[in-house]
């Protein structure tokens, strides 16, 4: 019988007491296993740290290995990739502090995620409490659109540890689209992607990507330039999705919602 792969989980934190128990409690509530639970937190001055160090009892009694770190950080890249270096699975997910794993989640990854495969993506619940709508996200293979937009639901892409070995982690010069630039390199440099139709992570709406989308379009500027896409298009581009935004909030406004 073949050993089955390791599979660990980073979480990173940064005064989230309001929001962490429910994603370490849907991480513990996966029956897959060996899963290992890498939480990184950025010297959190709130209970962030004593509600982690609430569980370690909890991971020890149902098999799951972890690793808890309180420091002070350059930023969300550089915590994502301190969690992705401590990890000592064969596949990495990431799953943020405020979102979760739906059930039996690792199992479908465990599954589908065949050898050649260097990051499998799926589905997201996208929940939004405060307008009370939730919808399920797709991601989407259209690869090529990675340098204009993320097409890919990153809190649903688990990445083979072997990929960001060979084609890099996350560039700690980006604040906000952090991931699609990741996923543009990795599409670029010929890394595998599979795409699973099955809802793999919940997502909780406003996160700091919703909350400054004009630095996320900056940003996106210099993705697309570094992917190909000549700076006039690119601020073009820019231009076009601010003006789309803009459009829908002022009608979801007017409709009250």
């Amino acid at each position: 019988m073949m050993n089955k792969e390791k599979i660990s989980i980073v979480t990173i934190t940064y005064n989230s007491q309001d929001t962490v128990r429910k994603t370490i409690e849907s991480v513990i509530s996966q029956k897959y296993r060996p899963l290992e639970y890498v939480l990184v937190d950025g010297g959190s001055s709130d209970k962030t740290g004593e509600i982690i160090s609430s569980y370690f009892t909890e991971f020890e009694a149902r098999g799951i290995e972890y690793n808890f770190k309180s420091e002070h950080d350059k930023g969300i890249s550089d915590a994502f990739n301190k969690g992705i270096n401590r990890a000592t699975g064969e596949i990495i997910g990431i799953i943020n502090s405020d979102d979760q794993l739906e059930k039996d989640a690792l199992f479908v990854v465990a599954n589908k995620l065949d050898n050649n495969v260097d990051v499998l993506c799926g589905d997201c619940l996208w929940v939004d409490e405060g307008r009370k709508i939730s919808y399920i996200r797709k991601s989407k293979l259209n690869l090529t659109r990675l340098k204009h937009e993320m097409v890919i639901m990153h809190p649903t892409c688990f990445v083979r540890k072997q990929a960001y070995e060979k084609y890099g982690c996350f560039d700690i010069n980006l604040k906000y689209c952090m991931d699609k630039d990741l996923m543009a390199r990795f599409y670029r440099k010929g890394a595998q992607f599979k795409y699973v139709p099955s809802v793999i992570s919940i997502m909780s709406a406003g996160g700091i990507s919703d909350i400054n989308y004009k630095k996320v379009f900056d940003e996106g500027v210099i993705i697309a330039e570094r992917n190909g896409v000549s700076h006039y298009f690119a601020v073009g581009y820019r231009m076009y999705k601010i003006f789309r935004l803009t459009f829908v909030r002022l009608i979801r406004k007017l409709k009250g919602r």
